[in-house]
């Protein structure tokens, strides 16, 4: 038994090393195994990771770009520099079909707002080529979707009327969508120059549209819609630079412009050009534009993209004082003028030639214009502005206008002043300034001059101004005599 016993544990000890070593080896590969899924999860865990980090990148970047609209926003609409009636502005961002108005014709738009609205206010929508609507707004909803009656720089959900918005004339169209992605909304009616019938959209005295597009250029630059419809915005607005006029011998002008660089680019020169005259006024006023470059010229989208092709510009800096600024080069411009928004406006080579642009004599050699001092451009003179003589035919003419002012509604003000040349002192003509809406104004002259012209017998020429659209207008009118005001002054 003893022996027998002995054998059976001799052959389990025996048999233990095989099993052990098969034991073994399974651990090994499973070890394997547990390794390949370790570095598998802990590869994910990574990725994971940073697919959160890029995340939480985006969000930050998206806020900080936000945060930078928000301030350029509340520095444009700060007095005294907001634009004329502008106290805020949105760019509809988001037009949501399936979103049902309460009013059935209604329209529902989206998008960050600047500045403070209230239901019910009148504004304006800009969009197109520089066309401009009249809506109404009568919903307001906050992020939470909550109805507001008043809002101050939040996202917003808005219901407008449709206004004057043109219906569609063609079955085809689509006529659940009469507001376009990126359509600017502001209650600034803006300036049109309608002295100058290429420059459809606004004036330089106020260009609410442009202002507004640009203030959201951080966060929406790269998107195509934004940057065309961008770019068709600077081709419909004027621009104000800071230039030194110098006087010539033969009573014409000539013209030097300033070239500034950029930090992205310190080393290229580009034209500096303002979208609002109160813009170019602070930067002025903080010095920019140097000795001498104290003037101020307004120019077409033309006229500017050649001046900033000449050999002294590489492009051109849009309101290189902020709030936001923006940079057009050379090759961008190029492309630009080769489009039929551009074309349809100012003609084919419109902007070829610097010196025909700004009416000059179109010899190439005049181009040099911060190197000589620019082309010789006609009827850019200096003007003496003084006041009238109180002589007979004045005296006759104040009775009369007075008498016709307060019969007229629509004139809150009126002054006459006298203009002429510096060099032709004698060659005076009347300056009338009216105060009134300016979908009026033209009316108004044409009621003016029958009740003054028997009267003038020395000076056979009026010019009327309207007063909304003078520069430094409140500078002028402290230095300056109302004729007639409806309200004590």
């Amino acid at each position: 038994m003893a022996l027998f016993g002995k054998k059976k544990k001799t052959e389990e000890t025996a048999a233990q090393p095989a099993e052990n070593k098969q034991n073994n080896s399974v651990t090994d590969e499973m070890k394997i195994i547990l390794e390949a899924r370790e570095e598998e999860q802990k590869e994910r865990e990574a990725k994971a990771l940073e697919r959160q980090q890029e995340q939480d990148e985006a969000v930050k970047a998206k806020d900080q770009i936000e945060d930078q609209a928000k301030l350029a926003a509340q520095k444009l609409l700060s007095e005294p520099y907001a634009p004329q009636g502008m106290t805020f502005f949105m760019v509809c961002d988001e037009i949501p079909l399936s979103a049902i108005p309460e009013t059935e014709g209604n329209i529902i738009i989206r998008g960050n707002l600047r500045g403070t609205v209230k239901a019910g206010a009148e504004v304006y929508l800009y969009q197109g080529n520089g066309d401009k609507f009249t809506v109404k707004i009568e919903k307001i909803r906050n992020d939470n979707r909550e109805y507001v009656d008043e809002i101050s720089f939040e996202r917003v959900e808005l219901e407008i009327t449709r206004g004057n918005l043109p219906q569609p004339t063609d079955p085809d169209e689509d006529a659940s969508r009469p507001v376009r992605r990126f359509a600017v909304l502001t209650d600034a009616k803006g300036i049109e120059d309608m002295s100058d019938p290429t420059c459809r959209g606004m004036a330089a005295a106020g260009n609410p549209r442009t202002l507004a597009m640009l203030c959201e250029y951080g966060r929406f630059g790269k998107d195509p819609e934004y940057f065309s419809i961008t770019m068709d915005s600077l081709m419909t607005s004027e621009f104000v630079t800071p230039v030194k006029i110098q006087q010539l011998k033969n009573g014409k002008s000539s013209l030097s412009f300033a070239g500034v660089r950029s930090k992205q680019d310190p080393d290229t020169p580009f034209l500096p050009v303002f979208t609002d005259n109160k813009l170019i006024k602070r930067a002025q006023e903080h010095g920019f534009g140097g000795p001498g470059l104290d003037q101020r010229f307004v120019m077409s989208f033309a006229q500017t993209a050649a001046i900033a092709r000449d050999d002294h510009h590489k492009g051109f800096l849009v309101n290189p004082g902020g709030p936001v600024t923006i940079t057009i080069p050379t090759k961008l411009i190029n492309d630009m003028v080769k489009t039929k928004t551009f074309k349809d406006r100012f003609g084919e080579g419109a902007a070829d030639n610097p010196s025909l642009a700004l009416g000059g004599t179109g010899n190439t050699k005049l181009d040099n214009f911060i190197g000589n001092g620019g082309p010789d451009i006609p009827g850019l003179q200096k003007i003496i502005i003084s006041n009238p003589t109180n002589n007979p035919e004045f005296l006759a003419i104040e009775k009369a206008v007075k008498s016709y002012c307060g019969s007229r509604a629509n004139i809150a003000k009126l002054m006459i002043l006298m203009l002429a040349p510096e060099s032709e002192p004698k060659n005076q003509k009347y300056f009338c300034i009216i105060d009134c809406p300016e979908d009026v104004f033209q009316d108004e002259c044409k009621g003016l001059v029958p009740v003054m012209k028997p009267f003038m017998k020395s000076i056979k020429t009026i010019q009327f101004q309207l007063y909304s659209k003078m520069a430094d207008k409140e500078t002028f009118a402290k230095r300056s005599k109302w004729l007639y005001s409806k309200l004590p002054l």
